[in-house]
């Protein structure tokens, strides 16, 4: 890892005309980066074949309420707006 000189912040690689540079992404100070600091800026991981072919399936659960249950959720709602209302006045 490279520090900017001028004002401390990492310096990231950067691609500029086939040249990899690192470059301060604060105040724009750039410089080239030699072959020998290439590798240590190569990151590089293994994904086991399990991994790769996992699948994630969301769903999407959904209450079912019964037209009871349907009304008095609309009750309870009311009468917390009405409170919020009250408490602001």
């Amino acid at each position: 890892m490279r520090f900017c000189p001028k004002d401390g912040t990492l310096m990231v690689p950067y691609k500029k005309d086939s040249v990899t540079v690192l470059k301060c992404p604060k105040c724009g100070y750039e410089v080239k980066l030699t072959e020998k600091a290439k590798d240590a800026y190569r990151q590089r991981a293994e994904v086991s074949e399990e991994k790769k072919r996992g699948i994630m399936i969301a769903e999407e659960k959904r209450m079912e309420y019964d037209q009871e249950e349907m009304e008095e959720l609309r009750r309870q709602l009311l009468e917390n707006l009405q409170e919020s209302e009250r408490e602001t006045d």
